[in-house]
């Protein structure tokens, strides 16, 4: 698992990256990236097209009532994002990821994605996320060694 550092910059690295999406969405042409973009996009796009993330959203918001970091470690624990993780450039897999948040926070309670990432970026997300995918590791870690 990375440091708390480089998850920092990520997470700042996706809103930036959301960002210029949004920008790029309001008319302006785009040359499209090769490779990973695409195929990160088609996973999603797949993924929502079969409802695949129900079962995970409906875990999701049963974690969430114990606050942020349980939410977010089940999350981080999908099988899908794993596969996303290991065959995806890190910022193409940062884009997966807040994907996945905004269509998470569309189902649970409408929000646009412009509130989801004013969410994402909150200072009390943020350390949420850095708090779950530290537990999360450690819970792997403890897997690999008892397992």
């Amino acid at each position: 698992m990375a440091t708390s550092t480089k998850q920092q910059k990520r997470a700042k690295r996706a809103a930036t990256k959301a960002k210029q999406n949004r920008m790029v969405r309001s008319g302006q042409a785009v040359k499209a990236s090769a490779g990973d973009s695409a195929s990160v996009e088609q996973v999603f796009d797949k993924a929502m097209a079969s409802a695949s993330y129900d079962p995970l959203f409906k875990k999701m918001k049963e974690a969430q009532e114990g606050g942020l970091v349980p939410m977010i470690s089940v999350f981080l624990v999908d099988p899908l994002l794993a596969l996303v993780l290991k065959g995806h450039k890190e910022e193409h897999a940062t884009d997966y990821i807040v994907m996945v948040f905004n269509a998470y926070r569309a189902w649970l309670d409408g929000a646009d994605e412009d509130t989801t990432m004013a969410w994402l970026e909150s200072d009390e997300f943020q350390q949420a996320y850095l708090a779950a995918s530290e537990l999360v590791a450690k819970q792997q870690q403890q897997q690999k060694q008892f397992g």
